[in-house]
């Protein structure tokens, strides 16, 4: 019983240290570290880079030497018969006699090989196979831009919610204080009852908004671990806390080296390898190709004995495949790929603006909400001035309940309004940088 009473306290003991055990703790950078490492968008692109170079190394094997070993036992249990002319064999002219010819074992070994010694199709596909893989890579690299925005958005995304908690705890504090000043002086009979019931419900209010600010704060963790990869019931602590929000430079122009530019030329590099695919049929095609067999005929299965006879053949030849005429259909597949490669310089254009007006909007976005993120600061700083004053008018007896209460209101709402510019101008913040091509 001692035992196990020393085992439980022990536990009890160790319990917090288990617990911060299993807390992941992270800055901003770390996170962003871990999702360009684990985030299944990253991983998913890994696997489409692998399947380009395997597609590759497939359409290369196309032209390399092919050989093939063959064996072939035929065992005749009943040997087929043929049809002599009975007049071979002085019999009546018209007249058949059957015979058996051939022995019942059977066993032929050979070797084949081919290789591809001209095929203008396969040599522009391997060019194509290679663009491909290109692409794919450099697809790869919007998905990093990606994952690095949305898991720095999300950190922020905490970060802001933990800030908004902490308003609303300094609130409460502040108005317990109040609450409690007012209580005792309702006691002494200087102020009404109506007074603490105010103040009651301004604090019951400011508690509920409390609890759904600390679900809003679980919530946007939930995403941060979803944006960065990580197991949903894996703890987490956030190291980095909202720093200044620094100016971004918004007069560099890494937005030239955006994936998706290199992504929309490769487009258009591969519908263009693509009309000369399909202008390479019309050439002709040649291969070299040999074959060595040797091939035994028994009436016993001793064919590994050694003294059986076995016969070779052996050959050598060349096939050239001249395309004379297909329906139209060749001439129709160079037209359609033509069309196609018309159609990716027109979608290269258009995303080309896209990109660019995506840029400007992003400057705009985040200019306004720098903006009015100091004129929020602005009114949180003159809403709690406006609060301080009636509160002090309040205590000495000039003020009224009703006026305290308007300040606190304006205090309340000045706060959420900045909370909400604080939100929107790091998320603007990090789409401008994505935009610009800083990730």
């Amino acid at each position: 019983m001692a035992y196990k009473f020393k085992v439980l306290c022990m536990a009890v003991l160790l319990l917090p240290a288990i617990l911060q055990a299993q807390t992941m703790r992270f800055s901003l950078q770390e996170a962003i570290d871990y999702g360009l490492k684990n985030n299944p968008q990253i991983k998913s692109a890994e696997l489409d880079v692998q399947n380009a170079e395997i597609t590759v190394d497939n359409r290369i094997s196309l032209g390399l030497p092919q050989v093939d070993a063959k064996l072939d036992y035929q065992n005749f249990f009943v040997l087929p018969t043929s049809l002599i002319p009975g007049e071979f064999f002085g019999g009546e002219p018209g007249t058949f006699i059957p015979v058996q010819f051939g022995t019942e074992q059977n066993m032929t070994a050979g070797i084949s090989a081919s290789q591809l010694l001209f095929n203008g199709a396969w040599l522009v596909g391997v060019s194509a196979a290679k663009q491909y893989a290109a692409l794919v890579q450099t697809q790869s690299k919007i998905a990093l831009s990606d994952v690095h925005k949305n898991v720095e958005s999300a950190y922020n995304s905490v970060l802001v919610a933990q800030e908004f908690e902490k308003l609303l705890q300094k609130n409460i504090s502040n108005l317990d204080k109040v609450l409690f000043e007012v209580t005792e002086l309702n006691k002494q009979g200087f102020v009404e009852g109506i007074d603490v019931d105010r103040l009651t419900i301004s604090k019951t209010t400011l508690q509920g908004q409390l609890d759904n600010a600390k679900r809003q704060t679980a919530l946007a963790a939930q995403y941060l671990k979803f944006s960065m990869g990580l197991d949903m019931s894996t703890a987490i602590e956030l190291t980095d806390t909202l720093a200044p929000i620094k100016e971004v430079n918004m007069a560099g122009s890494n937005y030239l080296a955006r994936p998706e530019f290199a992504v929309m030329e490769s487009l258009v590099q591969l519908n263009a390898l693509n009309i000369k695919v399909n202008k390479a049929m019309y050439l002709p095609s040649l291969v070299l190709y040999g074959s060595y067999s040797q091939n035994a005929q028994r009436n016993e299965f001793d064919f590994l004995s050694g003294d059986g006879q076995w016969f070779e053949t052996g050959l050598v030849g060349l096939t050239l495949s001249v395309p004379v005429f297909s329906g139209m259909q060749r001439r129709s597949n160079v037209q359609m790929a033509q069309v196609a490669y018309e159609k990716a310089k027109l979608d290269q254009f258009t995303a080309t603006q896209g990109i660019l007006l995506e840029v400007e909007k992003a400057k705009t976005d985040y200019m306004n909400a720098a903006n009015d993120l100091e004129v929020q600061k602005k009114n949180i700083a003159l809403a709690q001035k406006i609060y301080d004053t009636a509160l002090i008018k309040y205590r000495e007896g000039v003020g009224s309940s009703l006026e305290l209460s308007t300040a606190e209101s304006t205090l309340y709402q000045a706060q959420g309004s900045y909370i909400g510019a604080l939100f929107n101008v790091l998320n603007t913040q990090t789409s401008l940088n994505k935009a610009l091509g800083n990730y």
